[in-house]
């Protein structure tokens, strides 16, 4: 018989580490179906359930140094699963919007947010943790208002997919910068510990790929192989802390190590996979994270409210004024500017693990720390009516601008047969079909674009004009009001309905075809003027159910 005395019970304190991970976990869940209810993103949700249980709440968890260590876990996974995202053909594929952009972005807001915290008495190392957080929005707030509008393929919702994409891929080096400061670098100091860790991290991306290119492909398939649901949740697991525990080990962060290890299998066939068995994982140990952080973090009040109200509105300004000025330079669209600033102006997600890695390594006070995690819960909670308002507020500001919008015209339209040509709005795949069907039938057209560099490389072989259809004096110069027709190809349902509506505003009798994205929106585009409208759902469903009855009847033969 086998005495009780021989059972080795956990101790004390770790049932109580666990009390508070079933306790947070709990409050995390419920607050987080309270978010999405209130149409916010659940990390708001996850950040409120920290603050209630914390010592500035109910006081249930403290300053939890287990709990926090933990939470890290969240933090190494959510970057294995972001390498993973970004395969060598995915990178190649990089827009100019994403490479250039995205890169001008982050650099600019961080010699900007550096400058105002120098001049607001900040030392150089906790102004830069500062502008690193700032820098960078949020990924998962975005994408999700995003789609609940219907604008991932919009015009600004394209610019922010590319720029989130480059701001994903800063957070790595700006994190490695930020642990060097904390080791206690300085100058000829740091560049050299920077120099050490990049030869670090290249020993440990070596080691990594050899791994990846001649062991984990024989040990992955054989573990597809063995049908066993549990043993490849458990080598994705293993993969991912394992490269974070190499890192750690080599003097590097955990979190560089599970990103290069993600990297590195995005090129793998189990990529997909791979990312679907350590997806519910990361979201157990995102939630600790988030919540971790809700628990340390002081809602400001009083005469520190009124401090954080105009810096929170100050940060997100200098954040909207570079977006915006990045996108009209490269795009030459006053609209999609504004709507890109307004998309992107938060501080997102990744600002708390930056701001945290700054504040364990003493680079940042607590009241800075504090102040900055106010200013992005703040904004995560303003993001979807931020982006909401960027229509009105681009059509505002255009309004107060339309000399500029003239000068945008880069030079006259040959007017010669205006009336005989169909005007096509957008040019890109559908616009490509239309110019094929047109030309067959021998019909002229012109097309209108808001892309410069696109108007630019074909130019030389098409009828096509840079120009926002959106605004009259645009519809104007192009000649609309003569128009045999306009057809508008835009999928963003907002800017189509409002080109549908100033073309029938503008052209009374020209008749207006426009497509709709989905089928909800149709009934709106009808509304705004357009004769005809064609439902990209329905003719998917026509053109699939086709092929079937093809694919049946050549089997049935």
């Amino acid at each position: 018989m086998v005495s009780l005395s021989l059972i080795n019970t956990p101790p004390l304190e770790s049932w109580s580490l666990l009390g508070n991970i079933v306790l947070l976990l709990t409050t995390a869940v419920v607050c987080g179906l309270v978010a999405r209810r209130l149409k916010q993103n659940a990390v708001v949700g996850y950040l409120v359930a920290g603050m209630v249980l914390g010592p500035t709440g109910l006081g249930l968890i403290g300053n939890n140094g287990q709990l926090r260590d933990l939470s890290e876990l969240g933090v190494a996974l959510l970057l294995f699963s972001i390498g993973l995202e970004f395969s060598y053909a995915r990178l190649r594929q990089i827009g100019t919007i994403a490479s250039v952009g995205g890169t001008l972005q982050v650099v600019l807001t961080i010699g900007a947010v550096t400058g105002l915290f120098l001049a607001l008495g900040s030392g150089v190392p906790e102004a830069l943790v500062v502008a690193f957080g700032v820098a960078m929005s949020s990924t998962a707030v975005v994408l999700r208002v995003l789609a609940d509008r219907s604008e991932l393929d919009s015009q600004h919702g394209k610019n922010a997919i590319g720029v989130l994409l480059l701001q994903d891929l800063a957070v790595v080096p700006l994190l490695i910068i930020t642990e060097t400061m904390a080791e206690g670098a300085g100058g000829a100091g740091a560049v050299k510990a920077l120099l050490l860790k990049a030869g670090l991290g290249l020993g440990l991306g070596l080691g990594l790929l050899v791994l990846v290119k001649f062991v984990m492909p024989g040990l992955l398939t054989r573990v597809a192989a063995s049908g066993s649901r549990e043993l490849p949740v458990v080598l994705a697991v293993v993969s991912s802390l394992g490269a974070a525990w190499a890192a750690h080990s080599a003097g590097l962060s955990p979190v560089l190590g599970a990103f290069v290890a993600g990297l590195l299998l995005a090129e793998s066939p189990f990529a997909e996979q791979i990312r679907a068995d350590i997806t519910p994982l990361s979201a157990v140990f995102i939630t600790i994270f988030f919540a971790s952080i809700g628990t340390i973090t002081k809602l400001p009040v009083g005469r520190e409210l009124l401090m954080m109200v105009p810096l929170g509105i100050g940060l997100l300004a200098i954040k909207a004024l570079i977006l915006g000025a990045i996108v009209w330079y490269l795009q030459r669209s006053l609209r999609t500017a504004v709507a890109t600033a307004f998309t992107l102006c938060q501080v997102g997600e990744f600002t708390f693990v930056i701001a945290d890695a700054g504040f364990r390594g003493g680079l940042i006070s607590l009241p800075i720390f504090q102040t900055l995690l106010g200013i992005s819960i703040a904004s995560l909670i303003l993001t979807p009516y931020l982006i909401a308002w960027a229509p009105a507020a681009a059509t505002l500001l255009l309004r107060r601008m339309k000399h500029a919008e003239r000068k945008m015209l880069e030079r006259p339209v040959d007017r010669h047969s205006q009336h005989e040509r169909v005007l096509i709005i957008g040019f890109g795949p559908a616009g490509e079909e239309i110019i094929d069907i047109l030309t067959e039938a021998s019909i002229p057209f012109l097309v209108v674009d808001l892309n410069a560099t696109r108007v630019d490389a074909y130019r030389s072989n098409l009828p096509i004009e840079f120009g926002d259809a959106t605004q009259t004096e645009v519809l104007h110069h192009v000649g609309a009001s003569h128009a045999r027709a306009v057809i508008s190809t835009v999928p963003d349902p907002a800017i189509a309905r409002l080109v549908v509506a100033q073309v029938h505003r503008h052209a009374p009798g020209v008749p207006i075809i426009a497509r709709s994205r989905y089928q909800r929106f149709a009934q709106d585009l009808h509304d705004a003027g357009a004769d005809f409208v064609v439902e990209e759902e329905r003719e998917v469903g026509r053109r699939l159910g086709e092929a079937a009855v093809t694919a049946l009847r050549s089997k049935d033969r």
